[in-house]
């Protein structure tokens, strides 16, 4: 889910005040850090007020009433959050550059600022008209068959139109106004849209390279937004519980004596997985679901190969099945079944570290995590170490505890399952291995990634590969 670089507007600048070098990405982790902090909070505070039995209060006022809406509003809160303190980031990193007053409003021409603004939030609404068309049709998200996996998806859908309908002219207007920006309008989407447009009716077509790419970025978005949602929407209840159960049930089962290793070992497994993919889902779900020159996370480039996306894709839901990805290998609960109790510690341990590392590496991003996109160069931290720090903890973690399965498997005599079993995991591994390098294929083109890869030297582990 990691690509090695996350803006478009990454270049290097000289701090005020200090003769070192600083990108503008360097600090981006401090909203990934926020974000985090939100859902946790938020988790917690829905375990202590039942939240998702009895919806979301605030003071007087009932902010949900179901606990689809509940979850969608800690989602949302998550992302908030992160937008609010890069926004202030920004804002500090760029002083009084950080606004630029739209030329046609300096020269008094309000009527065609007006018209053009009215004009873009027009394109969008057209746009997001013909993204709910387009997953209302699909087979795939199953909305005419009400099938339940991607109903979080629509609801959201339903929310996203009905704030963009009213509430995104005046963003429009806004961001017209005091974010005037030549390169960002570039990398607009509804720009991209007129410019297609303009072609189609007969007047010279000025679509270009800069425009496909925004095409394949809004695919992307398209692609793993709603994964991300329904992915949330199933792991944030699992957190709220287990934050329940560490405050309630576990000091309770301790006092009466009934705490045993096995228990300990299940409460390990289920309050990681619960923790370290709610917070990575949360934060990748804001990186995808908002582009915007207002955090300078618009898309520079995004992959232009057909290998690249093949291999990224396979990753997730509804390609995994063509080549048995996550079904050849073990399921990961599977090291709770291992004889030895301490056995199951110690491997549970070493995915619990792995993981943390792989959520680690998501922080990094901040609002500017995407896959097959290069959103700008993050080089500090794990990624001033490791090119792919995200794909090396992942797999490690995977190894840890599907590894140990398949060796306890084959040494009890179930040697043709042990045998499917390496070459499942094996090909997990090549699959990630491949998606690293068709990443650093397509980044390469960026000057600045190649500054980075001649600085950070080594892929997966530092000092050795």
């Amino acid at each position: 889910m990691h690509s090695a670089v996350a803006t478009a507007d990454g270049r290097i600048s000289t701090a005020a005040g200090s003769s070192a070098q600083l990108w503008i990405t360097d600090r981006a982790w401090l909203s990934g850090v926020a974000g985090a902090i939100a859902v946790v909070l938020c988790a917690a505070w829905f375990s202590a007020h039942g939240v998702l039995e009895r919806g979301l209060t605030l003071g007087a006022w009932q902010v949900t009433d179901n606990r689809l809406d509940s979850i969608l509003a800690a989602l949302v809160f998550g992302a908030a959050v992160m937008l609010l303190v890069e926004a202030v980031r920004l804002r500090l990193w760029h002083g009084r550059e950080y606004f630029a007053i739209d030329p046609l409003l300096r020269r008094g021409d309000w009527l065609k600022f007006l018209l053009t603004g009215a004009l873009h939030y027009g394109v969008y609404l057209g746009l997001l008209g013909l993204v709910v068309f387009f997953f209302h049709s699909a087979g795939e998200y199953g909305f005419n068959r009400h099938a339940p996996y991607y109903q979080p998806w629509f609801h959201l859908l339903d929310l996203v139109w009905t704030t963009w309908l009213w509430g995104g002219l005046p963003y429009v207007l806004l961001t017209r106004a005091v974010k005037n920006d030549a390169q960002a309008d570039r990398l607009d989407l509804a720009q991209s849209a007129i410019n297609m447009l303009s072609g189609l009716v007969g007047k010279r077509s000025r679509f270009d390279d800069v425009d496909r790419k925004n095409g394949r970025a809004l695919l992307v978005k398209l692609f793993f937004t709603p994964l991300m949602t329904v992915f949330f929407v199933d792991q944030f209840p699992h957190l709220v519980s287990n934050i329940g159960y560490l405050f309630d049930g576990l000091p309770k089962a301790i006092a009466e004596n009934h705490y045993s290793h096995r228990q300990f070992n299940l409460d390990l497994f289920n309050i990681t997985v619960a923790l370290v993919f709610s917070i990575d889902v949360a934060l990748a779900w804001c990186g995808y679901m908002v582009s915007s020159r207002w955090m300078g996370n618009q898309t520079a480039s995004a992959e232009p190969t057909l290998r690249g996306w093949i291999v990224c894709l396979i990753c997730y839901p509804p390609f995994q099945m063509f080549l048995g990805l996550y079904y050849g290998a073990p399921g990961e609960r599977e090291v709770l079944n291992l004889g030895s109790p301490w056995m199951v510690s110690l491997f549970t341990v070493m995915m619990l570290a792995s993981y943390l590392v792989y959520v680690a590496a998501t922080t990094h991003f901040g609002v500017r995590f995407s896959n097959l996109t290069n959103r700008g160069i993050i080089r500090t931290g794990l990624y001033g170490l490791v090119r792919h720090p995200a794909y090396a903890a992942k797999n490690f973690a995977w190894w840890c505890v599907m590894f140990p399965v398949i060796v306890y498997r084959g040494y009890h005599g179930d040697w043709q399952v042990a045998l499917a079993q390496v070459l499942g995991l094996l090909l997990m591994t090549w699959i990630y291995y491949w998606r690293a390098l068709t990443e650093e294929q397509h980044l390469s083109l960026d000057e600045e990634y190649r500054e980075y890869r001649q600085r950070v030297r080594y892929r997966f582990v530092p000092g050795v590969w």
